[in-house]
């Protein structure tokens, strides 16, 4: 069965959603941006068996979500996808969460029905954003920008699904003026997730999935736990690890759930 996009009005605004139902249930979080979900991991969900369910919401301003109608932060935004992941009712749940959707996961672990594992892609950390490491390799791998995301799209998808993944990124990024974005970036910033330190629960299963550089960094992170079968795995060269070793992730989420 094909993903169908849906949608759900909620007190923040209009969530969309790509969704297959199935169990176990895979819910993959982007980072902050523009990206369609389901298009931003769409190299991984297609290594994965079409009996896997499958949950990729679209954030309030950006997708093809709709603008917030009032304010809010992250864990607002937080407990209404968790509602969202609970209303489909599965008894086996893994987050997929990549960057900032990290920080949702983390928010959201507490909140799920059966959640078993947690796999974040470079996730965001309290230590990136509020005291950066000074080591000679983060300077090395500043900000990239939307000339380098797109030529790696090139790079790393079919000329076809390059061109359409481009394609409606930029068409939902038009849908959202500056005041959207900034209410997006308000609602991260303002968020209480960085005033806190707790850390992610043992019985979570916690793979973090890093460039090599940044390992040292999430062994100290809130990510980080004491499960046996929590692992960091190091591979990729930039931050978007998804795009570059979806072979690779796709089976790190299948060995968890064959356990």
């Amino acid at each position: 069965m094909k993903m169908q996009l849906q949608y759900k009005t909620t007190r923040l605004g209009k969530f969309a959603y790509h969704f297959r139902k199935g169990n176990p249930l895979v819910v993959f979080m982007s980072g902050f941006g523009d990206f369609d979900t389901a298009q931003n991991f769409f190299k991984i969900i297609s290594k994965l068996p079409n009996s896997y369910g499958i949950l990729a919401p679209d954030y309030l301003n950006s997708g093809f979500s709709s603008r917030s109608i009032k304010s809010y932060t992250l864990s607002d935004e937080a407990d209404q996808i968790a509602k969202l992941i609970n209303s489909s009712q599965a008894n086996f749940v893994i987050l997929v969460a990549h960057s900032i959707g990290g920080v949702y996961a983390f928010q959201m672990r507490n909140e799920i029905n059966h959640l078993q594992a947690l796999v974040t892609i470079e996730p965001t950390t309290r230590e990136i954003v509020l005291n950066p490491p000074r080591d000679k390799s983060y300077a090395e791998h500043q900000s990239i920008g939307p000339d380098f995301i797109q030529n790696k799209i090139k790079e790393l998808f079919s000329e076809d699904k390059a061109k359409t993944f481009w394609q409606t990124t930029t068409k939902n990024a038009a849908r959202f003026s500056e005041k959207d974005d900034q209410d997006a970036e308000n609602a991260l910033r303002k968020d209480s997730f960085w005033r806190k330190h707790d850390q992610l629960n043992d019985n979570i299963v916690s793979m973090i999935i890093t460039e090599s550089f940044r390992k040292a960094e999430y062994e100290r992170s809130e990510y980080f736990n004491q499960n046996s079968n929590s692992k960091i795995v190091t591979f990729g060269s930039f931050h978007y690890i998804q795009w570059e070793y979806p072979q690779e992730i796709a089976k790190i989420i299948k060995n968890i759930i064959q356990k």
